[in-house]
């Protein structure tokens, strides 16, 4: 009767999570899946801190987040940088008038964008 005492202590364990071991009870590949989420403030709060919690203290997601935001940062200098390098914009321009735009049209839809 031992086996059977055994089987029905398994048996209520079925369907039961064992209590997480991950930083901020969620696994890796959740936290990787919510990301840009968490970057972007666009997880409700509870999730928000469960997930910033995981990126920030796992070892192995860590240097994935270091890398999204450095990128992030990098894009963002970019674009306020405001000016492309010379041979970029040479090449965009000679791309648009083979599409028959002229150079002065091309700087006034650029002068429309801002």
């Amino acid at each position: 009767m031992k086996w059977v005492e055994e089987l029905r202590r398994l048996l209520q364990r079925v369907g039961k999570e064992p209590p997480s071991t991950e930083p901020g009870g969620i696994a890796c590949h959740e936290a990787a899946e919510r990301l840009f989420e968490w970057l972007d403030n666009e997880l409700e709060s509870d999730m928000h801190g469960r997930v910033g919690i995981h990126l920030e203290t796992c070892a192995r997601c860590y240097p994935r987040l270091l890398f999204e935001k450095s990128f992030r940062e990098a894009v963002e200098r970019a674009a306020h940088d405001g000016s492309a390098p010379e041979d970029l914009r040479q090449r965009i321009m000679t791309s648009l008038e083979s599409e028959g735009l002229t150079e002065s049209e091309a700087g006034r839809a650029e002068d429309d964008e801002a």
